[in-house]
Order: structure tokens, then C-alpha cells, then sequence
């Protein structure tokens, strides 16, 4: 299979909270990998293919919060047992210029560390 993707994800666990599209609690998750351009995430909540969500990324090591809008690309059933669980690929729609700045320089040193 052609990888289609423009950037580079990174396997690394970051926090990422979003409100949860009925109740408005803010839920949480661990990104399962990260680029400059999107994310993926188990949820508990069902998302749908198309849906803009508002996302708050943790970075770790003091980097602080980014905030920035995504879409919904595509949900995946990851779990069958007990709660349903789905795998959420989304793509990013919306982030200011400093938070990107960021995001690409917390990706650039976790990739320097690995190499």
C-alpha cells in the first residue's frame, strides 16, 4: 500500500481532550501517532466521518496546550468487548500559526531523539 500521507506521524502518546458532542463534557485520549497535519486516537465517543471537533493537545516536557480545530477522516470499531471502542484518524482544519509552530518543533525534537 502508497503511503499518502504529506508528513511524517510520530508513534508517541499525547494527551488530547475534545468535548464530547452531546454532553459537552470534555473527554480525553492518548494519541496513538501525531504529524503536522493530524492524529490518531481511541474514543470511547462515537465521532462521524466529516464532523469538525474542537481539540486541545497536552504536549508533555512543559510545552503547553495547543488548540485548534480537526476533521473527522475516518472511525474505526476497535473493540467489540465490553464498551465499544473506535480508532479516530482526524486531519487538522484549523490551527493558528504559533500553536503549528510548536506542534512541528515538539515533533522535530521527538524525532532528533529517536535517530
Amino acid at each position: 500500500m502508497e503511503e499518502r500521507r504529506k508528513h511524517i506521524r510520530v508513534s508517541t502518546p499525547v494527551i488530547v481532550m475534545f468535548p464530547h458532542p452531546a454532553s459537552m463534557k470534555t473527554e480525553r485520549s492518548f494519541t496513538q501517532d501525531i504529524s503536522e497535519s493530524g492524529m490518531r486516537f481511541p474514543t470511547a465517543v462515537e465521532l462521524r466521518i466529516g464532523q469538525e471537533v474542537p481539540l486541545t493537545i497536552g504536549l508533555p516536557f512543559g510545552d503547553g496546550d495547543l488548540h485548534l480545530t480537526g476533521e473527522v477522516l475516518w472511525v474505526r470499531e476497535i473493540s467489540r468487548h465490553g464498551p465499544v471502542q473506535y480508532d479516530v484518524g482526524v486531519r487538522f482544519r484549523w490551527v493558528e500559526d504559533p500553536d503549528r509552530q510548536q506542534l512541528n518543533r515538539h515533533l522535530t525534537s521527538l524525532l532528533q531523539r529517536r535517530v
